[in-house]
């Protein structure tokens, strides 16, 4: 059985649609302003309505991104302006929009209707139209006008789900108002999106799981989130949204420096739980506040010039000249951590501790992620070692590490 939601901030046909009787009554009501305490990645089939707040939808695009990444099915109406999820562009009306539609294609959606049936806003120009879309590469135009731009377009190539975006067709404005055109076009929608969202499931085994990159906002965290090279790795999980997220969804959570530490320490079961679980936590953040389950960081200066790497798989064929920038304090040893890099002076620059849980935490003060978001090449062997170390975990049999 599929979870389906429907995404409302409390306009008038968001509340009638939903309605004993209309199409979306068995769907769960989401209040968008209170989005980031849900995890949408619990859901096979989500419906954002047209006249949803664009500016919320756009501070939760990355909840979004991450539903579509586990293979989820989103359908989303009417002037999509803010671009919350992804390969969307809108535009605004032009002469065509007004005109009656093409369609160019047998697709389910649209079969056994005429471009006259799905021609609702034969207005004046600038009167009550919604635009049409600029499709992404390789997406299914289902509705265009007169001039190729898109009207309801089917993508399944820009992420690993389904995504369905109309703009000038928006059927359920106009099931509210009363047009049977319309409430039978939204019904073959929402038939047609729930077959797909069972094939969720398929989906989400399909694609290895990506790191949950926590991001608080910092210039140097969203540069590396978005890297040529590191962006395919990550899943951006923004601080506001980890106390919703399921961590296992993901290969790991990746914390970088300068996050959230307020609300870090507001999740400090949870991320204990989930270490406890098999998770595993990589944190590079100096961390003066309660909220990392072991390890004793402090503002100490490391001897950078003394810098040793052990014999660990992770690191072991990095040279102490690859791993010797600066440090961000230092940590204690500890009975539990291995000492991957230290000064030879008991500062300790990064260790592993896989024995105090049954998942793995690893913490370091010498911050390769923030440099990488600064635009250096230095730091990027070191940070290839840990995610082919995160990937090999992902690979090996239970109980091997």
């Amino acid at each position: 059985m599929i979870r389906q939601a429907f995404i409302s901030n409390g306009v008038a046909y968001h509340h009638g649609i939903v309605q004993p009787g209309q199409p979306l009554a068995d769907f769960e009501v989401v209040d968008l302003g209170r989005l980031a305490d849900v995890d949408l990645n619990a859901y096979d089939l989500i419906v954002v309505p047209r006249s949803a707040d664009g500016e919320s939808l756009r501070a939760r695009r990355y909840q979004f991104a991450r539903f579509l990444d586990n293979g989820g099915v989103l359908i989303a109406l009417g002037e999509l302006w803010a671009d919350w999820f992804p390969g969307c562009r809108w535009e605004q009306e032009c002469r065509e929009d007004v005109l009656a539609p093409v369609i160019t294609s047998d697709h389910p959606l649209v079969a056994g209707y005429t471009p006259q049936d799905l021609h609702w806003h034969p207005a004046l120009e600038r009167w009550c139209c919604h635009g049409h879309l600029v499709a992404p590469p390789d997406a299914e135009v289902l509705v265009r006008n007169s001039a190729g731009d898109a009207w309801l377009y089917v993508d399944r190539t820009t992420t690993n789900g389904v995504i369905v975006a109309s703009t000038n067709l928006d059927p359920d404005t106009h099931t509210f108002h009363g047009s049977a055109v319309a409430r039978s076009f939204f019904d073959q929608l929402v038939a047609w999106a729930r077959e797909e969202a069972a094939e969720t499931p398929r989906r989400r085994e399909r694609q290895p799981k990506k790191l949950a990159g926590l991001y608080s906002g910092v210039h140097f965290q969203r540069a590396f989130y978005a890297d040529h090279e590191f962006a395919p790795e990550f899943a951006v999980l923004p601080v506001w949204e980890l106390s919703a997220a399921d961590l296992h969804d993901y290969a790991a959570l990746w914390i970088p420096r300068e996050s959230n530490q307020h609300e870090l320490v507001q999740n400090r079961a949870k991320l204990r739980d989930y270490l406890n679980d098999g998770g595993t936590v990589i944190c590079f953040d100096e961390v003066n506040q309660p909220w990392l389950p072991v390890g004793s960081w402090s503002l100490e200066r490391a001897a950078m010039e003394n810098v040793r790497v052990a014999a660990h798989p992770m690191v072991a064929h990095l040279s102490p000249e690859q791993v010797n920038w600066h440090a961000h304090g230092a940590y204690e040893d500890y009975p539990n951590a291995e000492i991957l890099v230290d000064d030879g002076d008991g500062h300790v620059l990064l260790f592993l501790d896989d024995r105090s849980f049954g998942g793995n935490l690893l913490a370091g003060t010498m911050d390769p992620d923030c440099h990488v978001g600064f635009g250096t090449e230095k730091t990027r062997p070191l940070l290839r070692a840990i995610l082919t170390w995160v990937r090999n975990l992902q690979q090996a049999p239970v109980g091997a590490f």
